[in-house]
């Protein structure tokens, strides 16, 4: 097995068995989404996942002390 396959599996495994980490990378990946629109603090981003029968249900909650304004050129 590559290393590179073998990186992704162990990545793969660990969201599996840690499950707070899954939700810290995603939390961390939609602070940067977020960020760019709003002004937020990582530690006011709330998420939860719950297993459904076939699917997961994912939870974000999230408080902007302000919106960013869009950086537009005069024309």
């Amino acid at each position: 097995m590559d290393l590179k396959k073998r990186l992704k599996n162990i990545v793969q495994k660990d969201k599996e068995n840690n499950p707070k980490y899954l939700i810290d990378v995603i939390k961390s990946d939609f602070f940067y989404l977020i960020n760019n629109y709003f002004e937020v603090n990582f530690e006011d981003i709330l998420l939860d996942i719950q297993p459904k029968e076939n699917s997961y249900e994912i939870i974000v909650n999230c408080v902007g002390d302000r919106m960013k304004l869009a950086r537009i050129l005069p024309e």
